[in-house]
């Protein structure tokens, strides 16, 4: 097990380094004095001797005070050609990776601009994975382990304790890890080698040519869906707002991080109960929602605050504040109704209730991103600071301190007073009592309670862009 999540998280951490040294590296200038294949092992050497060296000396320790207790002067050496080569291959497999992405700008532009929202997707999947296996959803641990240890990464165990007689280990896996790492290694190396040349010789143009910015107010896809719908400057404010985030997508941070915690409680639940009830259902739409709200309205002068006195200047209150909630519902209702649609049809709700209540998140999101934006634009202008965006080295914008997080707790409250006909009627006890005294069954009464949330929300909503844009009307630089 340790191997098998070792391999991915070193290989993780190697691409980090290399990248931090690419970019401190003025590779012009250093290709004008060395070949490509003097560059890329240089980096490839200073990567290593930086991030793997420092562990040198408590492996060497390690492996000494093993081969004493076993009484196997020979494992010492043995568990140090493992470790090294171990290390020295998610070394070269990490260059491997980080010279190819070179690649990816000028083929696969798309995948590109979202590679940050898709790092943040397989956080919140991990995460919910992670309840999963901890609910007892996937295959037993010891199934898991014998899995892990048939691997091929599990060969380079075999390896470094090949020369112990008390452990059962298969000499052919060991011999077999001693030969992919004195064939992988030097074919790793080539191929970084050949990437990099390929990569380096790009021309800059030919890169750049693939992120030409686009009009914020020409024909597109959102365009085709809205334009009937929405006025110009309300889709221009939803377009600038969707550019920004595939290029930093704090929103989605913010909507996919914040919400993984709750749905692990309810993935943990539902496990225990071997069922999707209601009450989980509902809870799922309004984790969701919420998530929705806070990443797109929480900071919402935050993601403005470069060119904020020209947005004050060139759109209305109403327009800016629509523009904001049709760009956090556009974005983060289709997935919160599928995922909910799809929790509903598997659990034991019938098929109109789980369409009603997916219905319900499209209006609960509304309510979330129109009554955060509504909190966000009470944000003074001097309290927005420059703030480092996680896993990167790029700045955003926002408000330091715990405002920041009671806001966001805000909107969970308010969304949860909204919800909370929906989340009464979903708790069994609640049903059946309504039952005996309405004398309708129990999918009715529930439906009814989602229909009534349906319309707080649309209520509270407009009440939330009214007061949204009154505070955008009165705002000042000061």
């Amino acid at each position: 097990m340790g191997a098998t999540v070792g391999l991915p998280t070193a290989i993780v951490i190697f691409a980090q380094a290399t990248s931090r040294r690419l970019e401190r590296a003025e590779t012009d200038l250093l290709l004008t004095t060395v070949t490509t294949r003097e560059f890329v092992v240089g980096i490839g050497l200073a990567v290593y001797s930086r991030v793997a060296l420092p562990w040198l000396a408590p492996v060497c320790s390690g492996a000494v005070g093993f081969a004493v207790g076993v009484r196997s002067p020979v494992t010492a050496a043995a568990i140090v050609v493992a470790v090294s080569g171990f290390l020295a291959l998610a070394a070269v497999v990490s260059a491997v990776g980080v010279f190819a992405w070179g690649l990816v700008p000028a083929r696969v532009t798309v995948l590109v601009r979202q590679r940050s929202v898709l790092r943040y997707v397989l956080i919140g999947v991990g995460g919910l994975i992670a309840s999963v296996v901890a609910g007892g959803g996937l295959p037993p641990f010891d199934r898991v382990t014998e899995i892990a240890r048939r691997a091929p990464i599990a060969w380079l165990v075999d390896l470094g304790l090949i020369a112990v007689p008390e452990i059962d280990t298969v000499s052919r896996r060991g011999l077999g890890a001693l030969v992919v790492l004195a064939v992988g290694i030097p074919g790793g190396v080539i191929a970084a080698v050949a990437i990099a040349d390929r990569v380096l010789g790009e021309e800059p143009g030919q890169i750049e040519s693939t992120a030409v910015s686009r009009s914020l107010v020409g024909a597109g896809l959102s365009s085709r869906l809205f334009g009937r719908y929405v006025s110009r400057p309300t889709l221009t404010v939803a377009r600038k707002r969707w550019v920004q985030e595939r290029r930093i997508s704090l929103a989605f941070f913010m909507a996919i991080c914040f919400p993984m915690f709750g749905l692990s409680g309810i993935v943990l639940y539902a496990l225990s109960v071997r069922d999707v009830p209601p009450i989980a259902l509902v809870s799922i739409a309004f984790v969701c929602a919420t998530g929705v709200g806070q990443g797109f309205g929480s900071e919402v002068l935050g993601a403005e605050y470069p060119v904020l006195p020209m947005t004050l200047t060139s759109a209305s209150g109403r327009e800016f504040v629509r523009g904001t909630v049709l760009a956090a519902v556009a974005v983060g209702a289709p997935p919160t109704a599928l995922l909910t649609l799809g929790a509903g049809l598997v659990g034991s709700v019938g098929v109109l209730e789980a369409v009603l209540v997916s219905v319900a998140s499209v209006a609960w999101c509304c309510c979330s991103a129109a009554v955060a934006t509504a909190l966000g634009m009470d944000v003074r202008y001097r309290d927005i600071y420059p703030m480092p965006y996680p896993f990167t080295s790029a700045m955003i914008y926002g408000e330091i301190g715990r405002a920041s997080f009671i806001r966001l707790g805000l909107v969970g409250v308010a969304l949860s007073v909204v919800c909370l006909p929906a989340a009464i009627a979903a708790v069994p006890a609640v049903t059946d009592a309504m039952t005996a005294v309405l004398g309708v069954p129990a999918p009715v009464v529930r439906s009814a309670a989602v229909l009534l949330t349906i319309g707080i929300a649309l209520a509270v909503s407009r009440a939330a862009v009214d007061r949204a844009a009154e505070s955008y009307a009165a705002y000042t630089l000061r």
